[in-house]
């Protein structure tokens, strides 16, 4: 393609139909090996692909795991066999005020009934998914493969690498909780977001701290405490949301939660 050796050039960005064929491994291989050269000078595209990568995994996740309520459509179902029906014998229906007035409000009830279920089942959806994105991201760091793009237990060399590739800036502290360490750092993608990845050890239990940026409040409410095992924790501060994953004692993880939000700028 003629837009891959265009792309090849630092001055240029890949465009939207390259980066879904570079994910989907559907380039040609000179064109594959020019769009790596590309994203190995280009922080900005690094990003489109990272972000479209994880929608891509969260939108097959999502697929996977849709199930319509069943209570919903069982107490829909009630309500509507409660309702009673009128005729004469000659055929024609008699409906008086006070009947039509009844069903009125049955069905009214009822959309009601529906609306809450849905919206009530749709936020735990968003919460399960939520959940195990941050579960498969850790389980992700724990693979043998898994190098992380800043190895250092300084925290005056972790905080300064990702000025410039977030839209945001966060602080770390500077004594941590007994036996906690901090192992380095990374850049990733998520909740749809560009995210700080923060690699620590507690009792030698690897711990992921993901920071995003605070646009507005969750949506998706609080998240559950475990999940397959794992310790579940999130936490917000005035421009930033916090969320930790690790087997750790939950104690231990919200000390070290804890220590991360006590050192944050009010915005």
């Amino acid at each position: 393609m003629n837009q891959i050796s265009q792309n090849d050039q630092s001055t240029e960005h890949l465009n939207p139909n390259v980066v879904n064929a570079f994910i989907d491994d559907e380039l040609l291989p000179e064109e594959q090996q020019g769009a790596q050269h590309h994203l190995s000078t280009c922080h900005s595209c690094t990003l489109r692909v990272l972000s479209a990568t994880r929608l891509k995994a969260a939108t097959g996740r999502a697929g996977q795991r849709f199930a319509p309520p069943p209570e919903a459509l069982a107490r829909l179902t009630a309500h509507l066999h409660l309702q009673p029906t009128q005729t004469e014998p000659r055929g024609k229906k008699v409906v008086s005020i006070d009947s039509f007035r009844a069903a009125a409000w049955t069905a009214l009830a009822a959309a009601i009934l529906l609306t809450i279920s849905f919206f009530g089942w749709r936020q735990l959806h968003q919460r399960d998914t939520l959940a195990a994105e941050l579960l498969d991201q850790h389980l992700s760091t724990l693979s043998a493969g898994a190098t992380p793009e800043v190895i250092s237990t300084d925290r005056h060399t972790v905080k300064p690498w990702f000025q410039g590739r977030l839209p945001f800036s966060f602080n770390l502290p500077e004594t941590l909780p007994p036996d906690t360490i901090l192992k380095g750092a990374d850049l990733t993608y998520f909740n749809g977001q560009p995210a700080a990845l923060l690699l620590y050890t507690i009792h030698k239990h690897e711990v992921s701290i993901f920071v995003t940026q605070r646009y507005t409040s969750p949506t998706h409410g609080p998240l559950p405490n475990t999940r397959a095992g794992f310790y579940l924790r999130t936490a917000t501060t005035s421009d930033l949301n916090l969320f930790a994953v690790s087997d750790v004692n939950p104690t231990d993880l919200d000390l070290l939660v804890a220590a991360l939000v006590s050192v944050q700028k009010p915005a």
